[in-house]
């Protein structure tokens, strides 16, 4: 797969479905087209469009590592995805490695959601040589957490990446992201638990990647005797989970066994 290429899309039935001569039919139309036409000038944006039962809103978010022009591709097919695969839903996400777009009946940037996520994972495990390689990701990563959280007025939010080497044998590309709605709280929050998610999953593999609705988790190693290696073939394999679950605008007690993880 290349970067730009399609994770997974979510089309949401809990909102219930609206009929395509409708409003909210036309408003979603001219939400999607905007987000298209956005996505040339900013790595992310969002708008409202309709009144009433008709509004709808919606948003993208491009990773923070992706120039204009493929923030711009990626947007661009996401919106012709989601539109042709999620007919007629009031509300959907879809995820694709460079890019989240998103719409819905229900005003959702400030809120701290979960799920659905979706994450997609290297088939090549961690060499043995590399050690205590599930401590170095959790430690590292957690550290990239807390600094990325304090990045919400920066150029592109909450964004960070980080390549840190260990014991002269491999380095480690830790990148985080949230959505520029989030306060820095929920940001940290949202990364922690995406962290605590990819870590139980996928801490014995050489990368992994993260979307939830509100945060981007990823992480990848290469031998350090070698240069950089270009962005991997993204051959793997992947899991969803299509609840819709909503977490609420506060720091879940939930979330305590992930700062204990982080050792935060």
């Amino acid at each position: 797969m290349s970067e730009s290429d399609h994770i997974e899309t979510f089309c949401l039935s809990s909102a219930g479905n609206f009929t395509r001569s409708s409003t909210y039919h036309t408003n979603l139309n001219t939400l999607l087209s905007t987000l298209s036409n956005q996505s040339s000038l900013a790595n992310y944006y969002n708008l409202t469009t309709g009144l009433a039962s008709d509004r709808v809103h919606g948003m993208f978010l491009c990773t923070g590592d992706v120039n204009r022009t493929t923030c711009n591709a990626c947007v661009k097919t996401a919106t012709i995805e989601i539109a042709k695969n999620c007919t007629n839903h009031r509300e959907a996400i879809t995820y694709y490695f460079d890019c989240i777009v998103r719409y819905s009946d229900k005003f959702f940037l400030s809120t701290l959601e979960t799920e659905p996520n979706t994450y997609w994972v290297s088939n090549d495990p961690i060499p043995k040589s590399f050690g205590k390689f599930r401590q170095s990701l959790s430690e590292k990563m957690g550290e990239v957490i807390v600094r990325s959280s304090m990045l919400s007025s920066s150029l592109t939010p909450y964004y960070l990446m980080d390549t840190t080497r260990f014991d002269n044998l491999y380095d480690l590309e830790s990148i985080v992201q949230c959505t520029p709605y989030l306060d820095p709280g929920n940001c940290s929050t949202c990364l922690k638990l995406a962290l605590q998610e990819i870590s139980d999953c996928c801490s014995d593999q050489r990368w992994a990647i993260i979307w939830t609705p509100k945060c981007f988790v990823s992480f990848d190693t290469y031998n350090s005797s070698l240069p950089p290696l270009p962005p991997p073939n993204r051959s793997g394999s992947f899991s969803i989970r299509g609840n819709n679950k909503i977490v609420g605008g506060m720091v879940l007690a939930a979330a305590a066994s992930v700062f204990v993880f982080l050792g935060v």
